[in-house]
């Protein structure tokens, strides 16, 4: 009977026995899914992303080793002068299929983490630097950015004096006043948090740009250029007023009206007042300067009505003749007002 009793003692024992490695198992399990989760090189990156998914610029930037501080810029040898104008979470990208690609060791104690998404459906891939800053009871490590996500885009308008961005109007004189307010060129450096991608364009008065994309790599320096280009109202305005020009110049009753790029000599004597009729105009075409828009030498006819006495015998005659010229525009400047400074060539 006592073995019997024994024998029965031991079920419940090895049933404990049975829950508690269930236990334990379960604990383990969880511990690795949250460490996964939350306590990795991969955990911490996304973390990162689904923040800047969620356009929560603040929140990605507040993770340790994220803020683009002087001293953390100048580690990842970046300018330390950038603007911050372009840190806005309304300007983030619309961010989607996040996934981490390959976690691997890299130099020191660091881990190099490939993450591919899609930026406003733009394929991205992009690798962010980390590494471990303690453990949480020993056994959930920390992470740190050993490298900012920041990076920079360093850009140029061309030929304008800013660029928009998200339905802003950005100046970069604004950035750096180094630059004259004349500037026909103006750059700046704009601190952006990787992987943004964002899409620069330019719109005025008389000027267009084509949109251009420029994508934020961490601790690095990307470079885009804004190519303003004059648009058909600008060209159409300056048509205007060359033909203006060249109408007063056609009003002078001379032979070689003052200022102006056509003119005859004749060696006989002129009778009366002699008259010009503008016959075709130049056709504008603008062209970047150095410091303005140009337009090459451009052809263009007039006509010529004059009454001539010879000196050599005295003959009268009445002469009628097209008289092809050149004429071209060394400056056309847009006014802050938006009217056209405009300078003929000789």
């Amino acid at each position: 009977m006592g073995g019997v009793g024994e024998r029965r003692g031991i079920g419940p024992v090895l049933l404990w026995s049975g829950l508690g490695v269930l236990l334990v198992a379960a604990f383990l399990s969880a511990l690795g899914a949250v460490q996964r989760t939350f306590y990795s090189p991969e955990g911490f990156v996304s973390a990162y992303l689904s923040s800047l998914a969620s356009h929560d610029l603040p929140g990605a930037l507040s993770m340790p080793g994220a803020a683009p501080t002087p001293a953390a810029l100048k580690r990842a040898g970046l300018p330390t002068g950038a603007s911050t104008e372009l840190l806005r979470s309304d300007l983030l990208p619309a961010m989607a299929d996040i996934r981490v690609a390959s976690a691997v060791d890299a130099a020191g104690d660091r881990r190099s983490v490939t993450v591919h998404l899609r930026a406003d459906g733009t394929p991205i891939s992009t690798t962010f630097e980390v590494r471990q800053t303690g453990a949480i009871l020993g056994l959930l490590p920390t992470w740190e950015f050993a490298t900012t996500p920041v990076g920079v885009a360093r850009i140029t308008v061309a030929h304008a004096q800013t660029f928009t961005v998200g339905g802003h109007t950005v100046y970069p004189r604004a950035a750096d006043r180094s630059q004259p307010a004349s500037a026909f060129t103006v750059a700046a450096d704009y601190l952006v948090p990787a992987p943004a991608v964002y899409e620069l364009g330019h719109t005025s008065t008389y000027l267009k740009a084509a949109t251009v994309a420029v994508q934020a790599a961490p601790g690095r320096v990307a470079e885009v250029t804004v190519d303003a280009q004059p648009d058909s109202a600008f060209t159409a305005a300056v048509q205007k007023e060359l033909n203006g020009f060249l109408d007063g110049c056609a009003r002078q009753q001379v032979l070689q009206p003052a200022g102006c790029p056509f003119g005859v000599v004749i060696d006989d004597r002129v009778q009366g007042a002699p008259t010009w009729t503008m016959l075709r105009y130049p056709v504008v075409r603008l062209v970047a300067g150095t410091t303005a828009w140009t337009m090459p030498q451009t052809p263009g006819t007039v006509h010529l009505s004059v009454t001539v006495q010879s000196i050599f015998d005295g003959t009268v005659e009445h002469r009628e003749s097209d008289e092809k010229f050149d004429v071209s525009l060394t400056s056309v400047v847009i006014r802050p007002d938006g009217s056209l400074d405009i300078v003929v060539g000789e």
